[in-house]
């Protein structure tokens, strides 16, 4: 099992409230994040806040999933595979676990990525 190294230490982009800039790496198995990445964290649709928001107990899971989606680390259905592990690593509810990693596999679906 893959495991995280180094702290999730973010700075709010002072333009931008929804996007935060990675301070120091975050290493989760073999992928690395560097500092300097700016994320918005978790994807979640604006309405669906007050269930999911943007940061939570997967913040460094939803990072480590933005960093691999953007810059084609992986494919996108081996990003999502990354992300559900690392949701597990996280310690994500597993009924919350597998309605995000859901969500994200049914947009790759769909938006054909």
């Amino acid at each position: 099992m893959n495991a995280f190294t180094g702290d999730l230490t973010m700075t709010e982009m002072a333009l931008e409230w929804r996007e935060w800039r990675l301070e120091q790496p975050l290493t989760f198995g073999p992928y690395t994040v560097p500092a300097g990445f700016v994320t918005d964290g978790a994807s979640v649709p604006r309405p669906l806040w007050w269930f999911l928001p943007a940061w939570g107990r997967y913040s460094r899971a939803a990072v480590v999933h933005d960093y691999l989606c953007r810059n084609k680390i992986v494919s996108r259905a081996e990003a999502d595979r990354v992300f559900f592990d690392a949701m597990v690593v996280c310690g994500v509810n597993v009924t919350v676990r597998w309605l995000i990693w859901g969500s994200v596999r049914l947009y790759a679906i769909l938006a054909r990525k």
